[in-house]
């Protein structure tokens, strides 16, 4: 075939948008440097799950400039699949996250990941307030979604601190989560519950999914 005739024949098919991305996504075991990680940061002896019970899953995402992105979310493999199909959801959406990042770049430090509006999910650690209790994050069951614009809420307690600048959920802004979001939707077909719905506290950036 003639470069002139391969030309005129490329020139026929339609053009991609300028939102389109390759299909990044991966579910794995945790291996490698990230294993060594979480096994010194978000994990230690005692927690109700073993990391051979985690998965790392690559996930496609448009950030909060509408750039295209590629981020890691470690959950348990039970609910990885299904992770997984939400957040494809969301990218298809265009729904804006900051970033997602394993709590592990931030020494598994949960007030670091929420400053930096970092999106995450296992974490073994307690539940906000209640020491010695078991966090659903402890078992990878558990996510945070843009956490400084969607904060922790309880009496006057705010988490992060920065995120009182978040507190008036009326208003238009760029990964904010309400109770009409799709994103919110979404998660409560596959039987997630949304922490904004909470009456004893507000914990709009938090999704769930307990053992039954």
């Amino acid at each position: 075939m003639s470069k002139h005739l391969t030309f005129v024949l490329l020139s026929l098919l339609p053009a991609l948008p300028e939102s389109y991305a390759a299909d990044n996504s991966v579910i794995a075991e945790l291996q490698g440097s990230l294993l060594a990680k979480v096994r010194v940061t978000s994990w230690h002896t005692g927690c109700p799950v073993p990391p051979e019970d985690l998965r790392v899953l690559k996930i496609d995402y448009v950030n909060y400039h509408g750039k295209e992105e590629i981020g890691e979310l470690i959950v348990h493999k039970d609910v990885a699949a299904e992770v997984l199909s939400i957040f494809k959801a969301l990218h298809k959406e265009r729904f804006p996250i900051e970033q997602i990042r394993p709590v592990e770049e931030y020494g598994g430090s949960d007030d670091r990941s929420m400053e930096a509006n970092n999106t995450s999910a296992f974490n073994c650690r307690d539940v906000t307030g209640q020491p010695g209790k078991f966090s659903n994050h402890s078992w990878g069951r558990a996510i945070d979604i843009n956490p400084l614009t969607n904060p922790y809420i309880k009496g006057t307690t705010v988490l992060p601190p920065k995120g009182r600048q978040h507190l008036d959920r009326i208003k238009s802004e760029t990964g904010i989560i309400r109770a009409d979001s799709p994103i919110v939707k979404l998660f409560q077909k596959a039987g997630w519950a949304w922490g904004g719905m909470w009456t004893d506290r507000q914990d709009y950036q938090h999704f769930e999914k307990p053992e039954r």
